[in-house]
């Protein structure tokens, strides 16, 4: 059941031990400060889920807009960071899985600026988080362990857009920066295109730009984003502005080829949809929460699953097993053509005729000599006399 839900966006959502974590959000222009988790360790339907709201007596501060990952060895740890309306001694905030404990640290920086509509993406225990302020585009990185900043400069090729981007971490060495926009939420403004997507090397502490091919979607921000690394796939969803003709596409991770996937029957959100949860779990991604509108109004608690065990052959569905499996990725066998078949019989049967007729010319030719040198008593052959 999810009779306490309200309908909101802007969630901070992660998933941890079977179970996606969320907290805070906004509802028709009310910022929330709830923490429920979805169990996902069994099956459920999308109209009855198991809920389990967590939210402290004590309250907790209120947070929209904001990030979280997980950290530490057994990824036992929830960090949130910014959001909006979040700064000073709230800028980061974290919360104990193991013993159910919430805490906010005393990092090495204090944070005096709103940084909202951001993605934390985690390696080796160094949280990156980009821009998040409007038209500054820089990146800090939080060491987890030591809780120390570090903020970066740009550099020539950063990504324009610094709110409403997704990020992906690819091979634990890079940070794939898709869509987004300058802040501000103003639609004449540029958004970062497609065709031409920025990645930051965590190793060297640099940006490269990459150029992608295919069916390349049009731009857009406050999308959905979900790496299936399976199949070096990441598949954007939904987002602003609306484009009917592609909700829904993927980015091939190997060679930056954009397609649009195969989905077999009709479902799924309302194209439009924006500022939600989209995450994998096991062979499905769930997507939950959004809304239609950037100032919290128009807000849903609605709720999706779409089926990826069939890579490119997707569909949406309204439950979910937990032990589905991804399907193997059928391999392309080349195969000879008929006429090659037909080539090779026509080749081996002459080959075979030759053999035949030269058997059989040789024992004629046997014979016949047999013959004369029984009826003339001397071989068939000449013999010049001597002098």
């Amino acid at each position: 059941m999810h009779l306490f839900l309200h309908r909101e966006q802007n969630k901070a959502a992660v998933l941890v031990n079977n179970k996606i974590y969320f907290y805070g959000g906004i509802s028709e222009k009310t910022r929330l400060s709830d923490f429920f988790y979805l169990d996902v360790s069994t099956s459920f339907i999308i109209t009855s889920m198991p809920w389990v709201n967590i939210t402290p007596i004590m309250g907790l501060p209120m947070r929209t807009s904001s990030t979280a990952c997980t950290y530490g060895e057994d990824k036992n740890r929830i960090i949130y960071i910014g959001g909006s309306k979040i700064v000073g001694d709230n800028f980061t905030a974290i919360f104990d899985i193991t013993n159910q404990q919430w805490s906010t640290p005393k990092t090495s920086k204090n944070f005096t600026t709103n940084r909202l509509l951001i993605q934390c993406v985690v390696s080796n225990n160094d949280i990156y988080v980009y821009g998040g302020l409007k038209n500054i585009n820089d990146m800090i990185k939080l060491d987890a362990l030591n809780l120390n900043w570090t903020e970066f400069s740009p550099g020539p090729v950063a990504p324009i857009g610094v709110q409403g981007y997704s990020a992906t971490l690819i091979n634990n060495s890079s940070i794939l920066y898709i869509g987004g926009q300058p802040g501000g939420d103003v639609q004449t403004l540029p958004y970062s295109s497609f065709d031409k997507l920025s990645i930051y090397n965590i190793n060297n502490v640099s940006w490269s730009i990459v150029t992608t091919s295919g069916d390349i979607p049009p731009s857009r921000y406050d999308h959905g984003a979900v790496f299936i690394p399976q199949y070096n796939q990441i598949l954007i969803l939904y987002g602003f502005p609306i484009s009917l003709s592609m909700p829904i596409m993927a980015l091939d991770t190997v060679n930056f080829e954009w397609s649009i996937p195969t989905i077999k029957n009709a479902g799924g959100p309302t194209i439009g949809l924006r500022r939600f949860t989209s995450i994998l779990i096991g062979t499905y991604i769930f997507i939950a929460f959004g809304s239609f509108n950037a100032s919290g109004i128009n807000s849903t608690n609605n709720f999706f699953l779409l089926d990826v065990s069939q890579k490119n052959n997707y569909q949406w569905v309204a439950s979910y097993d937990p032990t589905k499996q991804l399907q193997p990725i059928p391999t392309t066998t080349t195969m000879p053509s008929a006429t090659s078949n037909s080539s090779q019989s026509n080749n081996v049967s002459s080959i075979i005729g030759i053999a035949f007729g030269a058997i059989a010319g040789i024992i004629i030719l046997s014979t016949s000599a047999i013959l004369i040198i029984k009826k003339y008593g001397y071989p068939l052959y000449y013999s010049a006399p001597k002098e």
